[in-house]
């Protein structure tokens, strides 16, 4: 009975520690995001209406990218594809010459 009780407790511990390190893996996620959105801002100066979308597309990519952060080499075809998605929604937010700026400073294209 008490292995049982000892069993029980520690996989409640365990799940309060996983919630926690997906709540850190969360924060940096959107500090990240919400530093790229201003570093982005200062560089191709869009409007203060398209900070949030923006700011919900690097969030986006970066929850996408933590998903396969373990192991990128064997995942270059999923991260092509975050590529291409993340591109695709900034051409969507930006106007047709920001969107050109963005990908002659930032992609090297």
């Amino acid at each position: 009975m008490k292995k049982l009780i000892t069993l029980c407790l520690f996989t409640v511990a365990m799940l309060l520690g996983t919630q926690n390190v997906t709540a850190q893996n969360t924060l940096e996620i959107n500090a990240e995001a919400n530093t790229k959105t201003k570093e982005l801002r200062k560089v191709i100066k869009f409007e203060q209406n398209k900070m949030q979308d923006v700011y919900k597309a690097y969030q986006n990519y970066g929850i996408a990218y933590k998903k396969i952060s373990d192991n990128v080499e064997a995942n270059a075809d999923r991260l092509d594809k975050i590529n291409n998605v993340f591109d695709e929604t900034l051409s969507e937010i930006l106007s047709e010459e920001q969107y050109v700026n963005y990908l002659n400073l930032f992609r090297n294209i």
